[in-house]
């Protein structure tokens, strides 16, 4: 069988690819309830099925994306075995 079109990406899915914002207003981080100020650098990550998202400071995210990285190195070796 061809492969046909781009390689799909597993980060982002359906719900779209996460953006690095600047908040316009206080916000707080997803995951560890940190306040985050008026033009603080964080990321939206959009939620599957719906029109929300959800926000995360970058410190949250970066350990978000090494767990990720793990994971996905974990399934390429066994993948490989």
């Amino acid at each position: 069988m061809a492969k046909r079109g781009r390689i799909p990406s597993l980060v982002g899915g359906g719900a779209g690819a996460p953006k690095l914002v600047v908040a316009k207003r206080k916000r707080r981080c997803r995951r560890c309830e940190m306040e985050l100020s008026q033009g603080t650098k964080c990321v939206q990550v959009a939620i599957p099925g719906s029109m929300g998202c959800r926000t995360y400071c970058v410190g949250c995210f970066s350990e978000m994306i090494s767990k990720s990285r793990e994971d996905l190195d974990r399934l390429e070796q066994w993948i490989k075995a």
